[in-house]
């Protein structure tokens, strides 16, 4: 699922991007894939992590898996602009 990179992007303060899914491959760079199952509580905060943001501004608001589900899934699929809508600066 799409979720995971949003999250770890956003938990990671915009170190680690995530990518919108296709499946087209580029013909100089190498391709990483990392499949990951989990689903945390309805509850748990979805922010920047300390470790990331040292030295840095935090770039991403905080808000609960529930409502960063309920507004990912309100945007027609569209990763790219629930991402943006989480994003402090624009």
């Amino acid at each position: 699922m799409y979720l995971v990179p949003l999250v770890l992007q956003i938990m990671s303060n915009g170190k680690f991007t995530s990518v919108e899914h296709r499946a087209v491959i580029h013909p100089s760079k190498e391709r990483i894939s990392v499949a990951l199952f989990h689903y945390p509580c309805q509850n748990m905060m979805v922010g920047p992590l300390p470790e990331f943001m040292k030295g840095d501004k935090e770039r991403y608001r905080s808000t609960s898996y529930e409502d960063f589900m309920k507004q990912y899934f309100a945007t027609k699929l569209d990763g790219r602009k629930h991402i943006e809508r989480l994003k402090l600066e624009q």
